[in-house]
């Protein structure tokens, strides 16, 4: 059966968001609760925007076959293989429940699982509540945004872009909510925070998942509104703290882009890929996630603005104990996430950024010379051969890079040498890294090599230790020597 030509995108767009913020905007106007009577009409109404417009487009063509395979995509479920229904019913408990584990281990509390022990003291309320979660965004959206909006925007871009511009608008279509009492987007999430920041950017990401999962079960909108049900189901049964949310962003970032590089951004399917994963692209993920040097490649990853939250640049710069001469190394700087505000605290000083990679030299290059900074110089090489004079440091940091080095302790004693004494020495370790170092494993490292643990910051799975490279006798006696 020849599959119908897709319409116009940007029209349906238009239409839905139209249609949707035009009943939403009473009920913010009025100041309704949207679940009180008659906002609660008006707020269905609304979320129904996405499928009534794709309603009124595909009667516009007088299209029977159109409309035939549409509703086919919408119940055929054999469409979805038995691999992709373990994707569709596993990938969102699994995510949520790694971000649960990661929270708590930084420092959350365990949630107290509310919902999910309602539901299990009173197990008939199961069924109506999974009713109300279908009906309450997965149903009515995915009719439209999947089952509509992206065979048109893939028959003119390729997956991988077709999925941003839907995440995009996905994310836009969103927005009135924060403006509307009794939606959770406004109650709890509130409008420009981070978690407003967070939520807003999801779509974006979880839009290529849904891409991936749609292609690769020809074209199922159904495959589309279970991924979607069982997101929201399991957000619900699995409830998440501020930090919880941001891990299961980054979660989802990096599955999305995973996806994306085993099964390409063309189709994201294997259809003209054969079954085998080409060469860079499988040595680029194996360095990411089974440890090692994080590859240029993925180094926008370090640029997220969400590691602010793990660690801010500004954070990390006053740990340092700068001087405005001083001269700093930066061992691993990757693509200068934490370079920029160290060099503007040294203005009379230098940094240098010293890194096994050019590639991830040549992008830290740019970011400085774009923050119009002149005083950082550039080394490529291996941090456990440092190229550098004994002495010619006084501040010397690594973040989250100890453990990637071919042998760590060999790099400690080339750092004990090019600092000057009682230089300081600085190893930040953050969470998620998978070669991650315990504190206590770092100091006895460093205390063999010779350096002198001071201080620490931060947590257990999130810290900076600093430490000092001694002044031995002959220099002591030196400097207590009177003038002549």
């Amino acid at each position: 059966m020849k599959t119908p030509k897709p319409a116009n995108p940007w029209k349906f767009f238009a239409l839905a968001l139209g249609i949707s913020w035009f009943f939403w905007m009473w009920v913010i106007l009025l100041d309704w609760d949207v679940f009180t009577f008659p906002a609660i009409i008006l707020g269905a109404l609304g979320l129904f925007g996405p499928p009534i417009a794709e309603i009124i487009l595909i009667f516009r063509t007088h299209d029977k076959e159109e409309w035939r395979d549409y509703w086919q995509r919408v119940f055929d479920i054999r469409r979805i293989g038995k691999r992709w229904h373990l994707v569709i019913w596993l990938t969102f408990p699994v995510l949520n429940t790694l971000a649960l584990l990661l929270s708590v281990l930084t420092g959350s509390p365990w949630p107290e699982f509310e919902t999910a022990r309602n539901l299990l003291a009173e197990p008939w309320r199961t069924l109506p509540f999974a009713v109300f979660i279908l009906l309450y965004g997965p149903l009515p959206e995915e009719l439209g945004w999947r089952g509509y909006a992206l065979d048109g925007l893939q028959a003119r871009y390729n997956a991988l872009f077709s999925s941003l511009i839907l995440g995009a608008v996905w994310a836009l279509w969103h927005f009135p909510l924060f403006s509307m009492k009794g939606q959770w987007q406004h109650d709890v999430l509130k409008f420009g925070t981070l978690d407003f920041w967070m939520f807003i950017f999801s779509p974006i990401f979880l839009s290529i998942l849904f891409t991936w999962i749609y292609n690769n079960t020809n074209r199922s909108t159904l495959s589309a509104i279970l991924f979607h049900f069982m997101c929201n189901f399991s957000g619900n049964l699995i409830p998440l703290t501020e930090q919880g949310r941001l891990y299961s962003l980054i979660l989802t970032i990096i599955l999305s882009i995973t996806v994306t590089l085993i099964f390409g951004p063309k189709t994201l399917t294997r259809n003209g890929r054969g079954h085998q994963m080409e060469s860079a692209e499988r040595g680029t993920l194996k360095r990411f996630f089974g440890g090692g040097v994080c590859p240029y490649q993925l180094s926008f990853i370090l640029d997220s603005p969400f590691r602010r939250l793990i660690l801010s640049p500004q954070r990390l710069a006053d740990r340092l104990h700068l001087k405005e001469d001083s001269r700093v190394l930066e061992i691993g700087p990757g693509s200068g996430y934490f370079s920029v505000e160290v060099a503007r605290r040294i203005p009379h000083g230098h940094l240098e950024l010293f890194d096994i990679q050019q590639k991830m030299l040549e992008k830290a290059h740019h970011k400085i010379e774009s923050a119009g900074l002149n005083n950082v110089g550039f080394t490529q090489g291996d941090a456990v051969y440092l190229p550098f004079d004994e002495g010619e440091f006084d501040v010397v940091f690594l973040v989250a890079v100890l453990g990637e080095v071919s042998d760590p302790e060999a790099c400690l004693r080339s750092i004990y040498k090019v600092l000057r004494p009682s230089g300081l020495l600085s190893i930040t370790e953050q969470p998620g890294d998978p070669d991650f170092l315990p504190q206590r494993t770092v100091i006895a490292m460093a205390e063999r090599q010779g350096f002198k643990f001071v201080e620490s910051y931060g947590g257990k799975r999130n810290y900076t230790a600093n430490f000092r490279k001694p002044i031995s006798r002959m220099e002591t006696g030196k400097s207590d020597m009177p003038a002549s």
